[in-house]
């Protein structure tokens, strides 16, 4: 079972592809992670992604894309982002730096690149329906086409990414490049940070809605408004997720009996954890880890 690894900011930690060719491409099927859920995180590159079967929910910030084979979407940098499924999705995506277009001192990059990095758009949803998405989509297969030989050529692969970026930045009107305000927006995100690190510090033990609203010193009710417009979900929600995908990696990963995975988790009640366990994972956790054992 697969997770996106992230810091307490829900950065993700891995590096994507390498210094000298900061570019990555793969493919993810949403079976591979727990419940079909691709977690919820961001990083600095752009991320280009292609729906080759299944539904996929493409969760951005506090909105949500249904995505359709053949459909796909560009994701801006430092974006909080989320894939999920109700039976399955595969999807293909390439992720790499500003700087693989051009570097940061180039008039390419402050003409063409930076008003796009730079922009409070989050995303661009990518639809057969217009003339110009439907090349770009195609263009998007050629590429992943090419990065799926054993043997492809970096400057093609840079070349065809180019003439990607080149027809989606000439479509977009002025409106759309709107750079990014400091603003409520980016202070709510803020403040989500300083709210969602303090529950991964301390999910072990007893924590209240007023606990969590504490760490970023506003009112419950604002907290609750925080992680509703950016993640979609309620602190205590989250909460519980984080701990029952915590039980859920101890259970594929160690020995330990089930009463003191309940308790790492939050739980010092086993026959409650036992309860909410099946009731979001669909199996009891003596089940999941009997499947888990077998793969």
């Amino acid at each position: 079972m697969q997770s996106v690894s992230t810091n307490l900011n829900l950065q993700e930690t891995r590096r994507h592809g390498s210094p000298d060719f900061p570019l990555e491409f793969n493919t993810d099927d949403t079976r591979d992670y727990y419940k079909n859920d691709i977690n919820w995180h961001w990083h600095e590159e752009f991320e280009l992604v292609y729906i080759i079967e299944g539904c996929v929910a493409c969760h951005i910030n506090q909105s949500v894309y249904e995505l359709q084979p053949g459909e796909g979407i560009f994701i801006n940098s430092s974006v909080l982002h989320r894939f999920t499924s109700e039976k399955y999705g595969i999807i293909t995506n390439v992720i790499f730096l500003p700087a693989f277009l051009a570097a940061k001192e180039s008039l390419i990059y402050r003409k063409y690149v930076m008003p796009l990095e730079k922009a409070e758009m989050p995303c661009i949803v990518l639809r057969k329906e217009e003339v110009w998405k439907k090349q770009m989509l195609s263009l998007l297969q050629e590429l992943f086409s090419n990065l799926k030989t054993a043997e492809w050529n970096e400057l093609s692969i840079r070349n065809q990414l180019s003439e990607i970026w080149l027809l989606m930045f000439l479509k977009l009107n002025s409106e759309q490049l709107a750079p990014k305000m400091v603003n409520g927006s980016a202070h709510s995100r803020k403040m989500l940070q300083a709210m969602i690190q303090y529950i991964q510090m301390h999910f072990e033990r007893p924590i209240t809605l007023a606990d969590i609203a504490g760490a970023a010193n506003i009112s419950k009710n604002t907290a609750l408004r925080y992680f509703q417009e950016n993640i979609g979900i309620s602190p205590v929600e989250y909460l519980m997720q984080y701990r029952l995908n915590n039980a859920c990696k101890m259970l594929r990963e160690t020995s330990e009996k089930i009463t003191y995975i309940a308790r790492c988790a939050g739980y010092d009640n086993v026959s409650y954890f036992n309860r909410i366990f099946k009731k979001y994972v669909g199996k009891t956790p003596s089940q999941y880890r009997a499947e888990r054992s077998k793969e």
